[in-house]
């Protein structure tokens, strides 16, 4: 046993004064606060207690995440607090942020006068609680559900005392609050438009002294722009924050793409010898010396700005340094199924062609609504108002050299009319879960719902000149589902099974026959796979077959029943995406790395990059350096998610600078990768490709 030197007493007599001052401090209650806290920011969670639903916290909860993340990419950290809590120990942050708060406590409320008496300030979103509204200065007026779609699409903003604050942000909110100002102190900044760029009258945003209201949440389009309306008001009410941005913006200058510092970027740039990316990476090195000197003189909001333009030059230069491959897959997922313009494919298709994509897989049916004239499945809402979506997609897709891969959403009933759900439910052919709730999500072990899966795809085959045919959701919704009496039937008889106690028996962690109903589920998504390759096929022999997969392999296969390897090695597909949605790099290259060793021969990875995924913040360079990842790790193409005016407007002219710069043929399969057609990729060794010294392009740490 080791034995340490006695050391000199520590305890002085500033060491008891400071002992006195705690002490007092901890009796008060204000201790506990000032030593856990670890945030300039809280966000106060709403509490069911306060007379709020369950649903409404659980959003609260998912709003509040998306806010940190947005809060830490502008160099803050916050604090997720419950109402109980805070009544318990009271207020000592800064700002705080109440997401979606219908109703707050009468001691909740007495804090919050208080928190703002002493000169906190609030940012309130959505919900205006009657005891909340007057500290704004404001008073709530009504709640307006959206007349026709897109009729809240933006906020044009008017703030010339707010620097750095943009001139309009995208949101496509389907409901607001309505307020008022009640007195001449709190002014609106902000006010909505419609998808047509037409006044609506009502106010988005809402500043005053105490703090700002925003008429709903945070919704996550157009994230970049929305990120710095948010660090442009929070510098405002809290002028102390000023620092904290700038020193965010000046430090992430020269974070571009996979690189992760100037002498990277500056020898990747170079390396490419493109002129035009060089006088880039020039005036980005101008504009990032003088941002830095701004901030060393305490010019906080001009190096924000000056920070901003040099990061902007150095994306610029990064971009354009990225060569055109002659053959890959370049695919773009299309969520809505209307491309980014409702009614009009022409130019979807032209501007995604001037990118450089080659293929396009919209969205065009679910598990019980489809885009098109089927007489299988009831037909949308969009067909309804735009007519037959493949028909449109697969017209200006072709005039613009694109493949057309329809996405078919398989067994989730969402959007699905509430009469077509209750009849599948009522016969038995809707999930149950392991607590016996029904699910809006079709039994996969049910013959009837395979067959409609299936005839809803070949009519597809059969009836439009498409590329492919791309299966998503081809799952089970979890660990939780499916847990049907015609499950336990099913399962019964394939196994030879005496089940005494459904679920029990079968339940993932403690079941008797848990790895017999692990198995079964997974065989039940199989054969649809299986049978789409077979029934599909036989109708357009030339057609591929793809699906859009989970990342995290093995674990998909217990959790969710997906065993798209297993699909690959049977030739049921010819490609897959694996969803590898991240922002981080290295888990990027770390996924993409395993699916690669594991994935056979004859069968393409095209791994999915979340530019628009849900709370992604990815900026248009990050997606580039995925795409280059995915190049120098050897996989046939990529394909990003999801086709909106977000990508139009960000993502695609940063494509079309370097990667896209002319239109590459696709490639499905026959085991062909961008390095063993010739691409253009540097050895390793020639640089550092990230300014460290590792084998790979990144860190895997």
């Amino acid at each position: 046993m080791l034995h340490r030197k006695k050391e000199p007493s520590l305890i002085t007599p500033t060491c008891i004064i400071v002992i006195l001052v705690c002490t007092l401090l901890w009796c008060s209650g204000e201790f506990a606060i000032a030593a856990a806290q670890q945030a300039d920011i809280g966000i106060l969670l709403p509490a069911p207690a306060s007379g709020v639903t369950q649903g409404d916290v659980n959003y609260a909860r998912s709003v509040s995440k998306r806010l940190i993340r947005m809060l830490n990419s502008i160099g803050f950290s916050a604090d997720m607090l419950e109402e109980a809590s805070l009544a318990n120990t009271g207020v000592v942050y800064q700002l705080l942020i109440l997401p979606l708060n219908p109703e707050v406590s009468a001691k909740t409320a007495s804090l919050l006068k208080n928190f703002v008496a002493r000169g906190g300030k609030l940012l309130v979103t959505y919900s205006l609680a009657d005891s909340v509204a007057p500290l704004l200065n404001l008073r709530k007026k009504n709640w307006l559900r959206e007349e026709e779609p897109g009729q809240f699409a933006s906020i044009r903003l008017n703030a010339p005392e707010i620097q750095g604050m943009p001139q309009s942000v995208r949101q496509a909110s389907w409901n607001i609050t309505v307020a008022e100002p009640t007195s001449l102190q709190t002014k609106i900044i902000g006010y909505w438009y419609n998808a047509t760029g037409e006044p609506t009258g009502f106010p988005a945003l809402f500043v005053g002294e105490s703090g700002a209201f925003f008429s709903h949440v945070f919704l996550p389009d157009d994230i970049q722009a929305k990120m710095r309306l948010l660090a442009a008001l929070l510098a405002y009410l809290v002028p102390k924050f000023q620092g904290t941005i700038a020193k965010q913006v000046v430090d992430a200058i020269t974070t571009v793409g996979h690189t992760q510092n100037l002498e990277a970027l500056t020898q990747f740039v170079r390396h490419s010898s493109v002129p035009e990316a060089t006088e880039a990476l020039k005036r980005g090195q101008d504009l990032m010396k003088q941002a830095r000197a701004e901030y060393a003189r305490k010019a906080y909001h001009t190096a924000i700005a000056t920070g901003r333009a040099s990061r902007a030059a150095f994306s610029k230069a990064y971009c354009l340094a990225h060569p055109s491959t002659a053959t890959e897959g370049r695919a773009v997922w299309n969520h809505s199924g209307l491309g980014a313009y409702p009614g009009d494919w022409e130019r979807s298709a032209q501007e995604l062609a001037h990118a450089g994509f080659n293929m396009l897989i919209p969205n065009m049916a679910w598990g019980g609504i489809a885009h098109y004239a089927s007489k299988v499945l009831p037909q949308s809402e969009t067909f309804t108002r735009y007519g037959d979506q493949i028909v449109q997609c697969v017209t200006a897709a072709r005039q613009h050299g694109l493949e057309v891969h329809v996405w078919k959403i398989t067994w989730n009933l969402e959007g699905a009319p509430k009469e077509f759900v209750e009849k599948l439910r009522k016969g038995g052919r809707t999930q149950v879960s392991a607590t016996g709730k029904s699910l809006n999500w079709l039994c996969p072990s049910h013959p009837h719902n395979v067959q409609l899966e299936l005839d809803s795809l070949v009519e597809i085959a059969e009836n439009y000149d498409v590329d492919g045919i791309h299966l998503d959701y081809i799952r089970y919704p979890g660990r939780n589902a499916c847990y049907c009496q015609g499950c336990r039937k099913r399962f019964s008889l394939a196994t030879r099974q005496h089940i005494r106690e459904w679920p029990a028996s079968v339940a993932p962690e403690t079941g008797e026959h848990r790895q017999a109903y692990t198995e079964w589920r997974t065989q039940q998504i199989t054969r649809l796979v299986r049978l789409v390759h077979k029934r599909v096929r036989a109708v357009k022999p030339e057609i591929k077959i793809s699906a859009a997969v989970y990342g995290g392999y093995p674990a998909c296969v217990a959790s969710i029943g997906q065993d798209w390897i297993a699909w690959a090695k049977a030739g049921y597909v010819d490609f897959v995406c694996p969803m590898n949605y991240t922002e981080d790099t290295g888990y990027f290259t770390e996924l993409l790395e395993k699916q690669l060793a594991l994935m056979p021969k004859g069968v393409a990875i095209y791994p999915g990059i979340g530019a628009t995924a849900s709370n992604s913040i990815l900026t248009p360079d990050a997606v580039v350096g995925q795409i280059y990842l995915a190049r120098y790790l050897g996989a046939s193409g990529w394909t990003i998610f999801d086709y909106s005016v977000d990508i139009s407007d960000n993502v695609l002219p940063a494509l079309a600078m370097g990667i896209g710069k002319r239109q590459a043929k696709p490639l499905h399969a026959l085991g062909y990768t961008p390095r063993m057609r010739g691409i253009t990729i540097p050895k390793k060794g020639d640089f550092p490709y990230n300014g460290s010294k590792t084998e790979y392009p990144i860190s895997h740490e």
